[in-house]
């Protein structure tokens, strides 16, 4: 009969046992996960960190910049306060009451203390309907002045992630090991 009292302690005690490990087990899987997401935000934070200092507003020909805009050409001024260059960057102008879209590409903005200044497009689009008080009397589309321009940037960052940023100064990470575009074929 002790024998069998022995056997059911020794019994309770290793399932006793098998139950704290196995607590401990769980402890230590939610450890990990909560280490895993910290590095996760961590990364996050440290991958954001550059293209948070990427900065960009619209200029126009009544701004600081009039020497560089002239009338009738829209224009950026671009800041990239980090550590590393950014490139294949796209700043987008719009004019939604004109239902007007302008791009302008850079291959590459390099660390800088002062903004630099980019006027004039590549590529424009007007799609949609026009507002009447933007509808010139001979038909042409009046644009507003640069300053009142929406401005979004578009850009890549060293690591190859791609960035947007809208006209609010939101930023969001649209894109993850993008290539570098081509770099321009001149044509002569």
């Amino acid at each position: 009969m002790m024998a069998l009292v022995v056997a059911v302690l020794a019994t309770l005690a290793a399932g006793a046992a098998v139950f704290v490990a196995f607590q401990a087990l769980r402890g230590v899987q939610r450890a990990v996960a909560g280490a895993a997401g910290l590095l996760a935000a961590y990364q996050l934070a440290e991958a954001r960190a550059d293209a948070e200092r990427v900065c960009a507003w619209a200029v126009s020909e009544r701004e600081t910049f009039e020497k560089i805009i002239t009338r009738g050409v829209v224009g950026a001024a671009i800041r990239n306060a980090g550590q590393t260059p950014v490139y294949d960057l796209e700043i987008v102008f719009r004019d939604p009451p004109a239902a007007w879209t302008a791009i302008r590409r850079v291959r590459i903005v390099p660390p800088a203390e002062q903004p630099e200044v980019y006027a004039g497009f590549d590529e424009e689009n007007t799609d949609g309907p026009v507002e009447r008080d933007r509808i010139n009397e001979d038909g042409t589309i009046r644009l507003a002045p640069s300053a009142d321009m929406h401005v979004e940037l578009r850009f890549t960052d060293s690591r190859g992630r791609r960035w947007q940023r809208d006209d609010k100064g939101v930023l969001n990470q649209v894109g993850e090991n993008v290539p570098r575009a081509p770099a321009p074929v001149e044509t002569s």
